[in-house]
């Protein structure tokens, strides 16, 4: 039976605790090397790696390139960088954001499944919208094992859910029980399952395989009516059974939620810019109206200031559906009302196959 010896952990909202909780358990000698992306603000302190330190016997560090995957070791995704796996080595890029991050899970996942096969194993702990989804798809597409935080008890369950519901996840089991799983996977293998064809395309994250709108096309075909909100290229739409995501010929790539959700934060920015010009419309036109006045032209000073008011009476119409939240709700509290809906019909079993 397969031994796996790498695991790849993503997290984001409420997965600290839980990524404490789980480094914690595992021994000094873990036989096996753990890669963590936790999702982070391009300027956060990089202190992630002393805060897990205090809580377990593993060695904890920053991944940097060319380092090996070393047994025993915990090593964590910089802020604002990717972290990939390249063989039996690490590589950390500055590549295209995935899903609004960087780092981001999904490129973890996916760069593991492909150079490590079966002795991958993936683990998605809590969060919000879908990072990890496809990447943790790949995972079992290449041979290996994934196991998923129980929704149910995850502070916030959007993400282990989406995981639940698009990939025949092994393992779905609540956070105290998760480094005993690792424990027994390691240290017993698991049932070798078939895997699928490789799959041939290109890795955004790696400069030597970007591809241009020609090669997109040949590749996917036309590319679908949507267009990237982070470069405002077009985007192709790509279906892999129940994974659809979106990817532009940069790199950026997006599942269905993220996406959304990268649509939410542009409409709101529209919208708060509509504001401000309307603003500064009313303004302009307060001025000339002003000016008209002293100039003796009270009509025309009447029709820059009904102006004026018009603009301002729009601006505030559109700042009141703003402070309204008016804006379509976020998958995240759509998630909370039913994270696990789809959990009866899942592929994998509750801790086992």
């Amino acid at each position: 039976m397969p031994h796996p010896d790498v695991v790849v952990i993503g997290g984001s909202a409420g997965s600290l605790e839980v990524l404490s909780r789980i480094l914690a358990e595992l021994p000094s000698s873990f036989p096996a090397c753990v890669l963590v992306v936790l999702h982070t603000r391009a300027d956060a302190s990089g202190v992630l790696p002393r805060i897990l330190s205090r809580t377990t016997a593993l060695r904890v560090q920053h991944a940097e390139t060319d380092l090996p995957l070393k047994h025993g070791h915990v090593y964590v995704a910089k802020p604002d960088c990717h972290l990939l796996v390249e063989g039996d080595r690490m590589l950390v890029t500055h590549g295209p954001r995935e899903n609004g991050f960087r780092p981001a899970i999904d490129p973890l996942f996916r760069t593991a499944a492909r150079s490590l096969g079966s002795r991958a194993i993936g683990v998605i702990l809590s969060g919000a919208l879908d990072d990890g989804t496809y990447g943790l798809g790949l995972v079992k597409h290449h041979g290996g094992i994934a196991v998923v935080q129980d929704p149910e008890e995850a502070a916030v369950p959007s993400m282990p859910a989406s995981a639940i519901r698009r990939v025949a996840v092994d393992h779905v089991v609540p956070a105290a029980q998760i480094a005993g799983q690792l424990l027994r996977l390691i240290s017993n293998g698991y049932p070798a399952h078939e895997t699928m064809a490789e799959d041939q395309e290109p890795e955004p994250q790696l400069a030597s395989d970007q591809t241009e709108v020609r090669d997109m096309e040949g590749l996917f075909g036309a590319p679908s009516s949507l267009t990237c909100p982070n470069c405002g290229g077009a985007l192709w739409e790509l279906a892999d059974d129940d994974l659809v995501r979106y990817r532009c010929h940069v790199g950026h790539q997006f599942a269905q939620d993220s996406l959304a959700a990268e649509q939410r934060d542009a409409v709101e920015g529209a919208l708060w810019s509509a504001v401000r010009v309307l603003e500064e419309h009313a303004e302009l036109k307060l001025r000339m109206a002003r000016r008209a006045e002293a100039a003796g032209l009270p009509v025309v000073s009447e029709g820059f200031a009904e102006g004026a008011r018009n603009s301002h009476q729009q601006a505030q119409q559109i700042r009141a559906l703003l402070f309204s939240g008016g804006l379509e709700p976020s998958s995240l509290e759509a998630e909370v009302s039913a994270p696990v809906a789809a959990k009866g019909t899942r592929k994998g079993k509750r801790n086992g196959r």
